[in-house]
C-alpha cells in the first residue's frame, strides 16, 4: 500500500544520495506522511501504539505460512473512519495475548487474538471481505483478518501445503 510505498521512497532516497539518516531520523520523517509510515521503515515484529510512532521491537513471529488475499476493489480509507464509531465497537484483538504467543512462539495462540475492529464497519457492498476471511479458515488458517482498512486479507498458517491450497 501507500505507507510501505512511502517508506521503500525514504529508505531508498537515504541510500541514493548516502544521505545518512539513522533509522531513527527516518522514522520522524516517516511520521509526518502517515501513522503506519515509521514501522514500514523499520519492519520485522514491532508493537505499535500511539499514531504508531511508539515502537517496541518483539521477537520474530514464529515460522508460519502466510496467504494474502487481495480482491479487486479497495476501500476508502476516510470513508471507513467516517462509518466507524468507536461507541460500537464490540469485538477488538487481544493485543497482550498475541504478544504473549510472540514471546513463546505459539502461532495458534497469536491467530486466535488477531482481529480488526474495522471488518465490523463495511459496508455490504464489501461482504467479499468477509467471504475471503471465512474461506480462509475453511482451508486450514488458523486466523485470518483483513489488512488496515482492507481490501486484502490475510491468513495464517502453520502447513505449508494447506497454505498452498488456499493460495491455489
Amino acid at each position: 500500500g501507500g505507507s510501505s510505498d512511502a517508506a521503500a521512497v525514504l529508505r531508498a532516497l537515504n541510500r541514493a544520495f548516502s544521505a545518512g539518516l539513522t533509522r531513527s531520523q527516518l522514522e520522524e520523517i516517516a511520521l509526518e506522511l502517515g501513522s503506519d509510515v515509521p514501522f514500514c521503515v523499520t519492519g520485522g515484529t514491532v508493537l505499535c501504539r500511539g499514531r504508531g510512532e511508539i515502537m517496541t521491537e518483539l521477537p520474530p513471529m514464529p515460522e508460519c505460512w502466510t496467504v494474502i488475499c487481495k480482491p479487486p476493489f479497495s476501500i476508502s480509507t476516510p470513508e471507513l473512519f467516517s462509518l466507524a464509531n468507536c461507541a460500537k465497537i464490540k469485538n477488538r484483538p487481544d493485543t497482550d495475548g498475541i504478544v504473549k504467543g510472540i514471546e513463546r512462539g505459539d502461532l495458534g495462540h497469536i491467530a486466535r487474538r488477531i482481529y480488526n475492529v474495522l471488518e465490523d464497519f463495511l459496508p455490504p457492498q464489501y461482504s467479499e471481505v468477509r467471504e475471503i476471511k471465512s474461506k480462509l479458515i475453511d482451508l486450514g488458517a488458523l486466523g485470518a483478518s483483513m489488512t488496515g482498512t482492507g481490501s486484502a486479507v490475510f491468513g495464517l498458517f502453520e502447513d505449508r501445503d494447506a497454505a498452498q491450497r488456499a493460495y491455489n
